[in-house]
């Protein structure tokens, strides 16, 4: 379990498979995602399995400290042993009560530690819409630097939407971590 003030992350089980599904079948959450298409409990079982069977993915189950209260999820993704570096992603938190609070830039932060400190990484990456402006900025506060903008990239609701790609290097992560530990752990 990785612990920070207010939250904790933990390991997915089979157990949350079906609150899984209710968080991604939500449509004030797909519109975030890249791909949707509605899921089954067969389909989040095979997915289950496969994740399991993988090297290259961790996810997590975001609760908050002491209450085991799933609020979301958060995942590093694509993880590249060899060149120590991974994509941030699969941020979700569920339900307008507990958006706003921070619990997202939390998680985030108890992420990059994880992976800068505990996996050896040196590049984490990530893709946004670009008029997710909030995602974009929350982002931007852990010094994640934008490397580029691909226009057209992902056709979603009947059109093509532009996505922004940011990065946050160990040596930049390393200018801020100190400020971090003080305000999220």
């Amino acid at each position: 379990m990785i612990v920070g003030k207010r939250l904790q992350l933990r390991a997915i089980e089979a157990d949350d498979l079906v609150l899984l599904i209710k968080w991604r079948n939500d449509p004030k959450v797909y519109q975030y995602f890249f791909e949707h298409e509605p899921l089954s409990l067969e389909m989040q079982r095979r997915w289950f399995e496969t994740f399991l069977a993988r090297g290259d993915e961790k996810l997590w189950i975001i609760e908050i400290a002491g209450e085991a209260k799933p609020i979301g999820t958060i995942g590093l993704v694509h993880i590249d042993w060899r060149n120590r570096k991974t994509e941030i992603g699969r941020i979700l938190i569920y339900g307008e009560e507990q958006r706003g609070r921070g619990y997202g830039s939390e998680a985030e932060w108890l992420v990059l530690r994880y992976a800068f400190d505990h996996m050896n990484l040196n590049r984490i990456c990530c893709e946004v819409y670009a008029d997710n402006e909030r995602g974009i900025q929350i982002h931007k506060i852990f010094g994640f630097k934008e490397e580029g903008r691909f226009r057209e990239h992902i056709f979603r609701d009947g059109e093509y939407r532009e996505v922004v790609y940011l990065a946050l290097l160990r040596s930049e992560y390393l200018l801020e971590k100190e400020a971090m530990i003080a305000k999220y752990e």
